[in-house]
């Protein structure tokens, strides 16, 4: 035996084996012909989901772990891969973004970028938006991320007090009782689709063979009838396999201290970014932030694990108001104004005081410049330089 460096290859096919597990295989791909764009048929090998593998028996030889955890394991893998668009998840980074991977534009749909401002790097959420104004790109959306991760994470801990949980127990309590009953129905969908069979079965064994056209028939009614037992008992098999864990006492007084002793965890220094997000996405799938900047919140919808629904309201700054800006009327005048006539004494003072604009200190407020005029550009304000010279 060599001991060599491990490979991420290497460790990928031991983590995606199921022999590892204890189980035997067979049929994992599928070999296929197709005909590309250029009229040529080529061939290629597709890797089938579990659910389509020809043979697939659990338990069979001893394995390194359960089938439980190579399962855990499976999901493990497939959410950290890179997430497609429109869809959250994606391995956790040791960003301080505490919502990496989760937040998504309440807008649009798209998941959010995560950015860093200022000399404390600052975590921020944007969405770029595909339109050019200008020139210019437009963001969907554009805020900082401090007050809406506290927010979050307050909903996050409030959710493991004992309260909560004790209401988690009743909830999963509920949710096995659901579960029962729905097995139930698929007992009487095996049962009733077996009674089909036999009878599609017995007409067809009934039937006088010389009468051809009408066995074949029959015959076909009974492959169909056999085709749906099989898919009722693998249902069936499947819905048994997704049952709700069980809580038993002793789970339940460790979740109970767990609840009471976490709020020190997550605040502890010893807990980096990293562990708080693992942490949040034990419980969270998603969050969609809808940003209302003229109003001055951010509308969150938290969607915890198994299918609940939590509605936040963050208050965030408002936009600011653009500032006053000079009438185009009045900027149209600027190429006709002598250089050498003060603003006060200018024909231009009555132009401007026709407008109605509001005066400081006799000088109207104003931000304008005389166009060809050194050291005055358009745009400046106009106070700034009334120490210019002819002014």
């Amino acid at each position: 035996m060599n001991w060599v460096a491990p490979t991420y290859t290497a460790l990928h096919h031991i983590l995606t084996n199921p022999v590892y597990a204890g189980a035997y295989t067979y049929g994992k791909t599928k070999h296929e012909r197709y005909v590309d764009e250029y009229g040529a048929v080529r061939k290629r090998t597709r890797h089938l989901p579990m659910d389509q593998w020809l043979v697939l028996i659990t338990e069979h030889h001893a394995g390194y772990i359960d089938w439980a955890t190579f399962e855990a394991n499976q999901a493990r893998l497939d959410s950290n891969t890179r997430p497609r668009p429109h869809e959250s998840g994606g391995a956790v980074r040791d960003g301080a973004a505490l919502l990496q991977g989760l937040v998504t534009c309440g807008h649009c749909g798209r998941r959010l970028h995560i950015h860093y401002r200022g000399r404390n790097s600052t975590p921020g959420y944007h969405s770029c938006g595909k339109d050019l104004v200008n020139g210019r790109g437009v963001y969907c959306l554009n805020v900082g991320g401090t007050v809406i991760e506290q927010a979050v994470a307050d909903a996050f801990l409030e959710a493991i007090t004992p309260a909560a949980i004790e209401a988690t127990r009743m909830s999963v309590e509920q949710l096995q009782s659901n579960h029962d009953a729905a097995l139930s129905q698929w007992r009487l969908e095996v049962e009733r689709t077996s009674f089909e069979a036999k009878r599609a079965e017995s007409r067809y064994r009934s039937v006088d063979p010389e009468n051809r056209l009408v066995a074949r028939d029959l015959e076909a009614e009974w492959e169909t009838r056999l085709r749906a037992v099989a898919n009722a008992e693998a249902e069936l098999h499947k819905r048994q396999q997704q049952r709700p864990a069980t809580l038993e006492a002793s789970q339940l007084q460790s979740l109970l201290r767990l609840g009471s002793d976490l709020g020190k965890v997550w605040n502890a220094p010893t807990t980096t970014d990293r562990d708080r997000k693992e942490l949040l996405r034990t419980l969270l799938e998603e969050v969609v932030l809808n940003l209302k900047r003229a109003e001055g919140n951010a509308h969150l919808t938290l969607r915890w694990r198994g299918g609940a629904i939590t509605i936040l309201n963050v208050p965030v700054p408002r936009s600011k108001p653009m500032g006053p800006r000079t009438d185009e009327d009045i900027i149209s005048f600027c190429p006709g104004w002598p250089l050498s006539i003060p603003m006060r004494s200018s024909p231009g003072s009555s132009i401007v005081k026709g407008v109605g604009r509001p005066q400081v200190n006799g000088l109207p407020q104003i931000r304008l410049a005389v166009c060809g005029a050194t050291g005055v550009s358009r745009g400046s304000s106009l106070r700034q330089h009334r120490s210019t010279e002819n002014w």
